[in-house]
């Protein structure tokens, strides 16, 4: 089973020029699947000041 976060919310993200892969993507909540994919909510998410 692959898990990776939801690519909108990287693209938004703080962080979003970092390296995430350290990150433990398979306990964050899922938020749907799709065959061997599970895509979860980021808890490291940060919104991306204005």
């Amino acid at each position: 089973m692959n898990h990776q976060p939801k690519g909108g919310m990287c693209a938004t993200c703080a962080h979003a020029h970092q390296n995430c892969s350290h990150l433990p993507f398979s306990a964050m909540p899922p938020l749907s699947r799709d065959g061997q994919t599970v895509i979860v909510r980021c808890t490291d998410f940060r919104r991306r000041q204005p």
